[in-house]
């Protein structure tokens, strides 16, 4: 039998995304899914996420929530950063066959090392190490080569009611947001449990 799919938008720019990188990360092994991350910016779809725009009080205490009901430790962003290019460069990572590796670590130098991965130079690195031709990625991440994925990604998004971040699609229900391993693990071994169930065309 196939493995299951989990599609789950996400964005760079979220906290709550990195969080929900590291619960997925652990459960996806265990349980024997495999998520597929579309990158979507916030930007598109909330104009408060304006890229150098500070992080509110308000903003920053929804995530220390977030964060300590996860027991995932992690410092919020002071700033919205843009994350087109790093969201673009994920796609070319994907036709690369190395999107794993890309992923873990722009997740890893923004949350982590605090790199700036609007800044080309960082991506370009990351590419790198990833297995990719920097050179050849920064050109494609300049003529915004993946820019149409992105966009038919907000499309996708936009049909199944993702309003949020991450948002999970499990079958045709969104689920929005992040929650402690031990619920994620309870809510998507259910939804393998149904899927599993259903008669196979």
């Amino acid at each position: 039998m196939p493995r299951i799919v989990i599609p789950i938008f996400f964005d760079y720019a979220s906290t709550l995304c990195y969080i929900a990188w590291r619960i997925v990360r652990e459960l996806e092994p265990e349980l024997g899914f495999e998520a597929l991350w579309k990158g979507v910016p916030i930007a598109l779809r909330d104009h408060r996420a304006i890229a150098g725009r500070a992080i509110t009080e308000l903003e920053r205490q929804k995530v220390l929530m977030v964060a300590a009901e996860t027991g995932i430790a992690v410092t919020p962003l002071a700033r919205w950063i843009d994350s087109s290019a790093a969201l673009e460069g994920s796609e070319l990572a994907r036709d690369a066959g190395v999107f794993a590796a890309y992923h873990e670590a722009v997740f890893r130098a923004a949350f982590e090392d605090r790199a700036d991965i609007a800044a080309p130079a960082t991506l370009d690195e990351i590419a790198g190490r990833a297995g990719m031709d920097p050179v050849k990625f920064h050109e494609d991440v300049e003529s915004r080569r993946m820019s149409s994925r992105i966009a038919a990604h907000k499309r996708e998004a936009d049909e199944h009611s993702a309003l949020g971040y991450p948002t999970f699609i499990l079958g045709d229900f969104p689920m929005i947001g992040i929650q402690p391993a031990d619920t994620m693990r309870l809510l998507l071994a259910r939804f393998m449990r149904q899927r599993a169930s259903e008669p196979q065309a």
